[in-house]
């Protein structure tokens, strides 16, 4: 039997000095029937050259006239997959050789209502490849529930879609809906409609402190507080009916959304969840933590 094929999507922008090791790793997989779609945001860098290093045909770049906002983007290289299925690795990032070929020896073994694989995957410090820290998550079945609840799934290049179910879903939410573009929320999404299962390996590297800009960190929203406090009610929106029949698993978004309003000196909106926070979560840290928050807040005045 033929081996399907496996749809990559990478998009990029002025990264060429990371580009190399990202290609490489899926030029490099163990799994052979890959197409890899480079999407480029009208990069000005070295990427053509890093690109054209590379004599492969499973390689497909696309270079944008100009920089798309990233929804746009991201829909645009799922439209150019022929893969069954589909996954994602971040031009800063690296798999494992086996990443591949293991996630899809797993979803091929398990029944129709499977549509999403994971594994596991390290931080390093692009610097000094010193380990930071793992991402484990243990979620197998329907976890539609605990999906909704915390970020315990997140982490865009783990993932491996059935094409139809990423489809379905019709990929990311655009920033302007939701506050942030976030791999947390599609995991959410998807884990409402299919079950998941995972290889408990660490089959992804992923790479901070390089010098450009992650859509993980802070620094690459502006006015990241107010995207911060839209995101988490859309979540509280979005899922209003999980939340009523279980108020205990609403701490984390209220926590975040006490810690942002706190950090913006939105004293009064603070506190007024707050009160919501102790009344569904007891935890010593997660209802110091608002406070701790506003201390430094008043001690920086």
């Amino acid at each position: 039997m033929d081996k399907p094929l496996v749809s990559i999507v990478t998009i990029t922008r002025n990264r060429g000095d990371l580009l190399k090791r990202c290609i490489t790793s899926i030029l490099s997989q163990t799994y052979e029937n890959i197409e890899h779609i480079v999407v480029d945001g009208a990069s000005d860098d070295n990427t053509d050259e890093i690109i054209a290093s590379f004599n492969d045909d499973r390689l497909k770049f696309y270079k944008l006239d100009y920089n798309w906002p990233l929804k746009k983007t991201s829909d645009y290289g799922i439209s150019l997959c022929k893969g069954k299925y589909i996954t994602f690795l971040d031009s800063d990032d690296e798999y494992l050789p086996s990443k591949i070929e293991k996630q899809v020896k797993l979803i091929e073994s398990l029944p129709e209502d499977y549509g999403l694989v994971y594994c596991w995957m390290t931080y390093f410090d692009n610097n000094t490849k010193e380990i930071l820290s793992f991402h484990r998550p243990e979620l197998r079945g329907y976890v539609a529930e605990k999906t909704v609840e915390s970020p315990v799934l997140s982490g865009t290049p783990t993932l491996l879609f059935k094409s139809n179910v990423l489809r379905e879903l019709d990929g990311w939410k655009s920033p302007d809906e939701i506050g942030i573009a976030s791999d947390w929320e599609l995991c959410a999404r998807a884990c409402q409609i299919t079950k998941v299962d995972y290889i408990p390996e660490s089959l992804v590297n992923v790479y901070i402190n390089h010098g450009h800009a992650r859509m993980s960190n802070s620094k690459y929203y502006a006015e990241f507080d107010e995207k911060q406090i839209k995101f988490h009610f859309y979540f509280l929106n979005k899922y209003e009916g999980v939340f009523k029949s279980n108020p205990q698993i609403t701490w984390y978004h209220l926590r975040c959304i006490v810690s942002a309003y706190f950090h913006m000196g939105d004293f009064k909106n603070g506190f007024k969840y707050y009160k919501k926070l102790l009344g569904v979560k007891h935890n010593v840290h997660c209802v110091i933590a608002p406070i701790e928050a506003v201390l430094r807040r008043l001690l920086k005045r």
